[in-house]
């Protein structure tokens, strides 16, 4: 379906956490059909050339240290803010290269309806992330149903329950041999014991259980898996795999409105103004060396290299940008790192005037080539029940794969792959673009640590080994999947162990 409307819809592109701020589009406000057209969009980029002169080795020398703490931590998404909570009383530095914390689990408005850039629900809990969310003072929703999903644009709600006898089954629009193989497939799930199994199943992909399965199946999990942990059924560890397909619609899920990212709001909320003068933002860490019995950390802040002495780090930074910026690794933990792999991934926040979906919380229109899913900003506050004279977000999930990854820094790629995506969901939500009134993009080149064969039991344990008085921790250091709850709880346990160089 050709996108009659693009020339009234207000298009915002812009990269990673900086997007915070989305940049406005000058000219005329978008109208509907009839109105005047608005101007050409402003497009933004982002900021990498720090980065990418680390990569390339081609840094000035470095200055002196002209500062002296007792930590710093590097990164202030999950494990980063997590981090500094457990550092107060210390004498710390924060050292971000966005203006924001969150990483990318950050939050944003339009016209007063919260949104998320990046994760979108929990469902990993235990005694300590009970502990962790509760010292936030978060007040997560249950979100109601299971996900949505459309095959030969017939749409199933509550489709994924991961049964076997589910009588949602039948309402596939293929043949009973079809249907059929979607049981037999659930069933042959039902006898693995994935935890006995869990060191085999880990180094296997997923793919090998697809063989003999029916192409509607595979094509399901060939959107979830890379929306959810960027890979594919191929390059998806088999261990995770079968745990999303079979016990993930188990658990409940839980969000806010306006995803994950109201949580690194939340608790920036409840820093104090003196904690909060330990971040520095705009600040890109180009080098953490070891230096005697502590380290220097050196970071580029507007245009100008500094550097700062610190008796330990916290490495919450991912480890593909880890193990560049700390030398002297082991040859096993630097190559552990560098087999981690990690998807690029664009989001796009679709703002309508008005209600256009009521559904379900996730839906998957299987087959789309743009997108993979969408979600409803505002479902845990309206469910099915929103006003629907009210304006409403959809957020699409649109992760590339790593062989296409520089085409968001493209602007002109991405504005058409944002177009396509918008033309995609037309199809799926037949009248929704007559009220589309703004899009916005949000582009990421390395956002998602890809749960690929051997990284759970392989490559994580390897990659975070303690290289005192340097700590790791991130999202991409333990679990199955890259997860706010895990990511923080590391970011904590990195820094309990720096501060016993305190």
């Amino acid at each position: 379906m050709a996108l009659t409307r693009k020339s009234f819809i207000k298009w915002v592109l812009g990269s990673g956490a900086a997007m915070a701020c989305p940049f406005p589009v000058s000219g005329a406000e978008p109208g509907g059909p009839g109105g005047p057209p608005s101007a050409p969009p402003k497009l933004g980029g982002e900021q990498n050339a720090v980065c990418h002169a680390v990569r390339d080795h081609k840094l000035p020398a470095m200055p002196k240290p002209s500062k002296k703490v007792d930590v710093v931590v590097v990164g202030a998404g999950p494990s980063g803010y997590a981090a500094a909570g457990a550092l107060r009383g210390s004498d710390y530095l924060v050292l971000e290269k966005e203006p924001v914390i969150g990483g990318n689990a950050v939050a944003e408005t339009w016209n007063g309806l919260d949104y998320c850039t990046g994760s979108a629900w929990a469902s990993v809990f235990s005694p300590e992330v009970d502990a962790l969310f509760k010292g936030w003072k978060l007040d997560m929703k249950p979100i109601t149903g299971a996900d949505a999903a459309s095959f030969e644009g017939v749409w199933i709600k509550d489709f994924w329950d991961g049964k076997a006898d589910s009588p949602l089954i039948e309402k596939l629009p293929y043949p009973d041999s079809v249907k059929k193989g979607f049981r037999d497939w659930l069933k042959g799930l039902e006898a693995i014991d994935i935890e006995k199994e869990k060191d085999k199943l880990d180094l296997m992909p997923f793919s090998d259980f697809f063989k003999g399965a029916p192409e509607p199946l595979k094509a399901y999990w060939d959107a979830f898996g890379p929306s959810n942990w960027g890979a594919r059924t191929e390059h998806t560890s088999a261990y995770l795999g079968i745990q999303g397909a079979r016990d993930w619609p188990k658990s409940q899920r839980y969000t806010f409105e306006g995803g994950l990212g109201i949580i690194s709001r939340k608790v920036w909320e409840q820093t104090s103004e003196e904690d909060r003068k330990r971040y520095v933002f705009g600040a890109t860490v180009v080098s953490v060396k070891k230096k005697g019995k502590g380290a220097v950390v050196t970071f580029m802040k507007d245009g100008k290299l500094e550097a700062v002495t610190a008796k330990s780090v916290v490495m919450c930074a991912p480890k593909y940008m880890a193990r560049r910026l700390v030398p002297g690794l082991p040859k096993e933990q630097d190559a552990a790192m560098a087999a981690m792999r990690y998807a690029p991934y664009s989001v796009l926040t679709c703002c309508f005037t008005k209600r256009v979906w009521n559904m379900g919380y996730d839906n998957w229109p299987v087959g789309s080539k743009y997108f993979t899913d969408f979600v409803q900003a505002d479902w845990v506050t309206n469910g099915e029940k929103g006003d629907p004279d009210k304006p409403q977000i959809l957020t699409l999930y649109a992760p590339v794969l790593e062989k296409e990854r520089a085409d968001l820094l493209d602007d002109e790629e991405s504005l058409y792959r944002a177009q396509k995506a918008v033309e995609e969901l037309a199809v799926a939500v037949p009248g929704c673009v007559d009220h589309l009134a703004e899009v916005r993009m949000f582009r990421r080149g390395h956002p998602m640590p890809m749960s690929i064969p051997g990284s759970y039991t392989k490559l994580q344990p390897a990659s975070r080994a303690d290289f005192g008085p340097i700590y790791f921790a991130h999202s991409d250091s333990s679990g199955e999947v890259s997860d706010v709850a895990y990511g923080a709880l590391f970011g904590i346990e990195a820094a309990k162990k720096a501060l016993k160089h305190v």
